[in-house]
């Protein structure tokens, strides 16, 4: 487990804590732990880490459009506040595929998502290499995160004109890759998760996206759903789904999928569900 030796304590007031690097990382000026904090401060983080995260959802309700390329879609939360994040923008003919999941539950693990969602938003635009974004995230993770935590990404950055999709994984589950003619591959993790190491490296690895090609990216809300037999609905899951109509539009392909999981394990999600469908007209 890394050092975080980068980190400066900052001594809590009131007890012989320290303050939570996660909260100084959002609020510099915090005085006191989580656990010294009035109810009535309590209420206040929550209601601002909530109205983030209405934002941040809300500026992607409307999915790009990129000539030639469709992406569905669907995602529910589990709890007020989330530890899926995802992103999809199109700048010219380049399109950012973002998928990640912070491990853990509660206001420390929403204001680590909150600030790695924001520092992945600042350093794709300026760093070209999707393998030097999760190498600068994990640092900036280290350097915001209480010791043990951990957070999985998924980044690719997609040619739309040319279809190569060049991407770095930092431990997420492997996306599938429904090829056009009924093969499917996967897009195997190419680094540790974020929080593991210091000094992490990745590899960056690139694929070609096909006419007629699909990729599916998930959270581990889909894939470790579980139904009152205990049984688990995984990839095969997710691919069968996808098989019976691939040439249905993304946003069918992943509510299909979405509808097929919710009947399978009906009830409240007990883990954030993040599916995106993309794929080449």
């Amino acid at each position: 487990m890394a050092t975080q030796a980068t980190i400066l304590e900052h001594p809590c007031g009131q007890c012989d804590g320290i303050v939570e690097p996660e909260l100084v990382s959002i609020y510099p000026s915090s005085e006191v732990c989580l656990d010294c904090m009035p109810k009535a401060e309590i209420e206040r983080l929550e209601k601002d880490l909530n109205q983030v995260q209405r934002l941040d959802r809300a500026s992607l309700t409307q999915i790009p459009l990129v000539p030639g390329w469709e992406v569905g879609l669907h995602y529910r939360a589990s709890r007020l506040i989330s530890g899926d994040f995802y992103d999809v923008r199109a700048e010219g003919s380049r399109v950012t595929l973002l998928l990640g999941d912070v491990m853990g539950k509660g206001i420390p693990a929403a204001l680590l998502r909150t600030g790695l969602q924001g520092s992945l938003k600042a350093l794709i635009p300026e760093v070209s290499s999707p393998a030097a974004v999760l190498e600068k995230a994990n640092r900036y993770f280290l350097d915001s995160a209480s010791p043990g935590r951990l957070a999985t990404v998924f980044y690719g950055s997609l040619d739309a004109d040319s279809g190569e999709l060049r991407y770095a994984n930092a431990g997420h589950l492997a996306p599938l890759l429904r090829r056009a003619c009924g093969d499917w591959d996967k897009l195997d993790s190419t680094g540790l998760v974020l929080g593991a190491i210091e000094n992490a490296t990745y590899v960056e690895k690139s694929v070609q996206l096909d006419p007629g090609d699909i990729l599916a990216l998930f959270s581990d809300g889909f894939t470790e759903a579980e139904n009152s037999d205990g049984e688990i609905f995984d990839e095969q899951h997710i691919a069968r789904w996808v098989d019976t109509d691939p040439d249905a539009p993304a946003q069918v392909i992943a509510s299909t999928v979405a509808d097929q999981l919710a009947r399978f394990a009906p009830g409240e999600p007990s883990d954030d569900r993040t599916l995106l469908m993309v794929k080449r007209a």
